[in-house]
């Protein structure tokens, strides 16, 4: 394999002529990967038996040593040596495991591609069977198969009549799971049906005082906690099932055999399968109405042909994009392909990247980014709207939500009213456009924790031959001018509309720098910013521009945004004194709302308090000015006293900003020298006074 070919060279270096196996996987799907000078074994390692508690381990069992080497997403690779007591020092272990590193991102795309593929096979189903009973445990079923640390899951859908959640499709329980019937608001799935909310648990305590604070009866407690076999309930997932703007039931997943192990990728692939269910239960109903209504057949003769053609446009235009999805073709594929089945043209605005994809030319420019985001944020389903001065005056907006993440709207010139099949089309293309960005948004999140991973072990490097190297592997020139900035959101509960917003906000930025060489990425709540120039004197202007960048940023969505930069240095040895800077930036700016961006040299002297323990300010402050603020008119003597020390101890400054007479002036300076007991002549106490209205100054701010 192409993939592995340096880490084989290496151990053929380290190991000599040592017969040895690798394998790969996660607890409960490992693969054999390959083989030198051994037979493959009847039974792959036991993988959940070795569980490291840092990046590699070593043991030796039966006149064999294993190395196991853990990455991302509880990912293992396993190197399995036919010698006992095999002894490797740890810089080999972790070149080993820095060798590897290809060989896992090439299996967990793979395996990215295997889980699509089922997701779209379950769209096939959808379109090729009326038993909406059967195709409902299918979706749970594979959903369960896609999420590998899930063991057992259920839908349910809200009964208006009985005003509860009933089981409609469950796989992993028994019996006992039919009587589980929440009303809306109570336990956790009556509280997702009620507020929408995604919720995951990775512990029993979790989940079990989620149920307690959202009062299940005893009744239903009994019932879920017999429905499982005796197994304990270890952790899960739930997700609404909607159908447009209506919510129509819940789909969980439960964890049994394993503990943790879920991550908010799951949420994304779990909230998919329950789209597919709501599309199923669509189709049900289209197909029950259309039962229903034979029995008036001559009546309602072509409203039952429009049903039935509205639900071949819906099956064909499933597979259609679908397999335009599945062969990774692109949104511009898609977009052109839904222009030709509606005729009409059709734009595609990407909220993520702030770019558009248009079926025709003309339609590039019709509307600014600022413009759709106003538009939807009131309106959050489908809708029309009329532009004055433009050739086709009415267009259809569709827009397209992952949870309560905006990802992007569909644009349609409606120079004629839409028909029911032409928005039955646009919908299917707005579903499969979800997943096609989910996808994106999920291989650039592997591409974020990659490039993290390479610019932390940069930073922390102190080897000058490895800090090279591991800056040509990201594109960098060891002996540029680089800069690092930190940009920080404010984080909020919602991880997945923070999630979006980083990748917004890191596509953002490198549209401001066409002409510099960037390295970017986004980790949790912050975007890390390298910048290469060729000369020290481009600080000033990429200052400036981050400057009017952020105004921008801000007016366009009123996200609050720190950014903190640091100094300018020749070579990359220096890297991680420019990030510790933008760090210490960051620090300074976390307590001042009028200050959004700032260079560490324009801390100037406050960067000796950045660290420093705010009790010790206070007490030092206490200390000086205590006797001043004891006063009855203390306020207005504080005042006169850092107005004074403001304006550099001139009097006549003073007391004209003051609006007070000099001699007014003179006698306040008077009596704060006898409460402080100090001279203003005395340069000792000067300085201290000084530093006492500085600080005073700092800490209010």
């Amino acid at each position: 394999m192409e993939v592995i070919k340096p880490a084989l060279s290496f151990l053929d270096h380290v190991i000599n002529k040592t017969p040895f196996q690798i394998w790969a996987g996660q607890q409960h799907d490992q693969k054999h990967i390959y083989s030198n000078g051994s037979e493959i074994p009847l039974l792959p390692p036991f993988f959940s038996l070795c569980k490291p508690f840092k990046t590699y381990s070593i043991n030796s069992q039966n006149g064999k040593t294993f190395l196991h080497f853990l990455y991302p997403e509880e990912f293992y690779i396993c190197l399995c040596m036919f010698k006992e007591n095999l002894i490797l020092p740890d810089e080999t272990l972790k070149q080993l495991h820095y060798y590897f590193y290809p060989l896992y991102s090439q299996e967990l795309i793979q395996k990215r591609d295997r889980e699509w593929k089922m997701v779209m096979e379950i769209t096939r189903s959808i379109n090729s069977s009326i038993n909406t009973d059967e195709v409902l445990t299918n979706i749970v079923r594979n959903a369960i198969k896609v999420i590998p640390a899930s063991d057992a899951g259920y839908l349910q859908l809200f009964d208006e009549e009985r005003e509860r959640l009933v089981i409609k499709a469950a796989v992993g329980f028994n019996e006992h799971i039919n009587h589980f019937q929440p009303k809306s608001g109570e336990s956790i799935t009556g509280m997702t049906y009620l507020d929408g909310k995604t919720r995951i648990y990775h512990s029993r305590k979790e989940i079990l005082a989620s149920m307690s604070e959202e009062k299940i009866t005893e009744e239903n407690f009994q019932h879920i906690m017999a429905s499982s076999d005796q197994h304990f309930l270890k952790g899960g997932i739930c997700v609404a099932v909607s159908v447009g703007e209506k919510r129509i039931g819940v789909m969980m997943v439960h964890q049994f055999f394993t503990e943790g192990g879920l991550t908010n990728r799951d949420i994304d692939l779990l909230q998919g399968f329950a789209d597919q269910a709501a599309i199923a239960i669509q189709n049900a109903a289209l197909f029950s109405e259309i039962k229903n209504n034979f029995a008036v057949l001559t009546e309602l003769s072509e409203q039952l042909t429009e049903k039935n053609a509205l639900l071949n446009k819906r099956n064909q235009v499933h597979k259609t994009l679908t397999q335009i999805s599945l062969e990774n073709k692109g949104v511009k594929t898609i977009i052109s392909e839904l222009s030709k089945m509606i005729e009409t043209p059709i734009s595609f605005f990407d909220c993520t990247e702030d770019e558009f994809f248009c079926s025709h030319q003309s339609q590039l420019h019709l509307f600014h980014y600022e413009e759709i985001r106003k538009i939807i944020h009131p309106n959050h389903g489908p809708h029309n709207i009329e532009v004055h001065g433009t050739e086709n005056g009415s267009y259809y907006l569709y827009p397209i939500h992952n949870g309560t993440a905006f990802l992007g709207c569909l644009i349609v010139a409606a120079t004629n009213p839409l028909s029911k099949m032409d928005i039955v089309t646009i919908e299917q293309g707005g579903a499969i456009l979800s997943l096609e960005l989910v996808k994106k948004h999920t291989l650039t999140d592997i591409y974020y924790k990659k490039t993290h991973e390479y610019f932390t072990a940069i930073i922390k490097n102190t080897n000058p031959d490895s800090l090279y190297e591991h800056a040509k592997d990201l594109g960098l020139i060891p002996s540029s001018y680089l800069c690092v900035a930190l940009f920080e959101i404010k984080t909020y509960p919602d991880l997945q509309l923070l999630e979006a917003n980083i990748h917004r906000l890191v596509s953002f930025i490198k549209k401001g720098f066409p002409e510099h060489h960037l390295l970017i990425y986004g980790f949790h709540n912050k975007v890390n910013l390298l910048i290469s120039t060729d000369h020290p004197a481009t600080q000033a202007k990429i200052t400036e521009r981050l400057a009017n960048l952020i105004r921008i940023w801000e007016s366009k969505d009123g996200l609050e945004v720190s950014v903190g930069i640091g100094s300018t240095y020749k070579g990359i040895e220096y890297i991680s004194r420019s990030y510790d800077e933008a760090e210490k930036a960051l620090a300074y700016l976390a307590n001042r709302s009028e200050q959004r961006i700032i260079h560490y040299e324009n801390i100037g002297v406050n960067r000796l308090f950045i660290h420093q323990q705010p009790q010790e300010i206070e007490r030092f402050l206490e200390e000086t000015l205590a006797q001043l603020l004891s006063e009855k008119n203390h306020h207005e003597l504080e005042h006169t006293l850092l107005t004074y020390i403001q304006l550099n101890k001139s009097a006549v400054e003073t007391a004209k900003k003051l609006h007070i007479h000099i001699n007014t002036l003179y006698k306040r300076l008077k009596r704060i020298e006898e409460l402080l007991n100090v001279d203003f002549n005395n340069p000792e106490d000067n300085l201290k006074i000084q530093l006492a209205c500085h600080l005073r100054s700092f800490v209010q701010a």
